[in-house]
This record gives structure tokens, sequence and C-alpha cells, in this order.
């Protein structure tokens, strides 16, 4: 009976039912041995030969199982691949029509620009150039602003503008200014009123002095005045009433 005691319980339960012999839930591995003993159905070579079947069997059983497992596991496995490649793709697919879309903002925005270019009015055409021996440069500057301002000119625009109406010592001038400050304009102001020496107290002597040029209108002298002033305040850098009033009284 010792071959009979290396097998399993379930083994043994199985051989028993094989043999018709019925066994109880209590009875234990050592009771089922027995009772395949003393069984009158037994023969050694006989229940050898079953629990080898009922072994393979089981075996089978267990193989069969461990490779549905596996092969469960390597679906789901392929599932999850093909989802995340699915999610890959969406990505890439979503990236490309930002990229797309991008590409196309960006041409909209520089065709737009390129268009603003070519339709931009040139101060040229609404202001003479220049002339230092017939014009006031504080007051022409004001005037340059009034009419880009008019003609919906970007401030970032003003430089070049300017340049082509100044002779061409005063561009020289300008141009020679570091990139960065070259490219602002009231830099640019500054330097040219420096350059006609347009101090505080020459915008004030201009202020006080100034008078209504014979033929022009009221309107343009005020406008001149309000020039003057302007120019004498931001030089003295007055920004309240009480420096005002101790400046004009």
């Amino acid at each position: 009976m010792a071959f009979l005691a290396k097998h399993r319980k379930e083994e043994l339960i199985a051989l028993a039912d094989d043999m018709g012999i019925e066994i109880s839930t209590n009875d234990k591995k050592i009771d089922i041995c027995k009772k395949v003993k003393d069984s009158p159905d037994f023969e050694e070579e006989f229940v050898r030969g079953c629990l080898e079947e009922i072994v393979r069997q089981r075996e089978e059983l267990k193989a069969q199982a461990q490779a549905e497992a596996a092969e469960l596991k390597a679906q789901a496995e392929a599932a999850e691949l093909k989802r995340i490649e699915s999610l890959r793709q969406e990505r890439e697919f979503e990236l490309e029509k930002m990229r797309i879309s991008n590409a196309t903002e960006v041409n909209s925005v520089a065709s737009t620009r390129s268009e603003n270019s070519k339709n931009r009015l040139s101060l040229k055409n609404l202001m003479q150039k220049f002339d230092a021996q017939v014009s006031d440069i504080s007051m022409y500057l004001a005037l340059f602003e009034r009419q880009a301002r008019t003609a919906g000119i970007e401030e970032t625009e003003w430089v070049p503008q300017l340049i082509s109406l100044l002779p061409l010592d005063l561009a020289q001038i300008i141009i020679k200014e570091p990139e960065e400050k070259m490219q602002d304009y009231l830099n640019v102001k500054e330097v040219l009123l420096d350059r006609f020496k347009m101090k505080p107290e020459t915008f004030r002597i201009k202020f006080t002095q100034h008078q209504k040029k014979t033929g022009a209108l009221w309107r343009e002298l005020v406008f001149e005045l309000r020039n003057y002033l302007d120019g004498w305040l931001d030089e003295l850098e007055v920004r309240d009433f009480e420096i005002l009033k101790n400046i004009m009284i």
C-alpha cells in the first residue's frame, strides 16, 4: 500500500470513484488507501495503471489550464498594447492637427502683416521733409506724431517713417545709435531735440515769446503753444500742479 500513499488525496478519491468505492467527506488519505486496498477489485498493477492515468489527466488539465491562462494573458497584453498604440496614434494625429493649425495661423498672420505692410501709409505722402531752415524740430516731431496716429501707424514703425523724412545728416545721427536705441522712437526724439539744443530754457522762451503767424489759424497757434509747453514741462519732469505753479509764477 506504500505506492498509494505517494499520491495526492484528490488522485486517490478519483481512483476510488473509478473503482466504485464509496468515500465519505470525513475520510482521510489513509482511510481512502485502506478502502482501496480492501476492495475486492484491488489488483496492484491495475491500480497503478489507473493512478498513472489519473495523474496524466491531471497534468494535462493543469497544462491546459496554464496554456489557457497564458493565452488569456497574451490576449490581454495584446489588447493593452493595441490600446496604447491607438492612444499614441490619436495623440500624434492631434499634434499634427495642432501643427497644421499653428502653421496656418502663422501663415495667415504673416500674410496679414505682409498685406498690411503693402497697404501701410507712408508719411512721406502726408508731410514735407524736415528742413531746419524753416521748421522747428519740436514742432515738426509733434506734427509727425499726430500724423502717424491719424494714419494708424504703430509706434514700432515710427522710426523708419521719421528717418525717411529727415535730411541725410540727421538720419546718419540716428543710424549711429545702438540698434536697440535706434528702434526706440522716444530715444530718437530725445537725440534730435538734443541735436538742436532744445533744452528746457529753449522751450520756455519759445512758449512765452511765440506769436501767431500772419494768416495762421488760432488753432494752429494753440497747437504750437501746447507743444512748446509740453516740451518745457517734459524736460523738467514736471508731474504735479504745485511744481508747475512754482515754475510759471
